[in-house]
């Protein structure tokens, strides 16, 4: 699965569970949030005022180091 700004959410959180630990380690409750299940990625980076372009890219890193077989 390809990381994209368009990519839901709640899609990253089933594919690689172990990004629990990014989203709380950036203090966004994913893993609790409603909003997960129609959000994606974008909306998410906005509604807590990151930018989204480095949150793709240290999400994509973060799976490439904490997810084995990502790849």
């Amino acid at each position: 699965m390809r990381i994209q700004k368009e990519t839901p959410i709640n899609e990253i959180l089933a594919v690689y569970p172990e990004t629990v630990r990014f989203f709380r380690h950036l203090e966004m409750g994913c893993a609790h949030c409603y909003a997960v299940n129609f959000e994606t990625l974008e909306k998410g980076a906005l509604m807590h005022g990151m930018e989204v372009e480095r949150l793709v890219r240290e999400l994509r890193d973060f799976i490439d180091r904490a997810c084995p077989g990502a790849n």
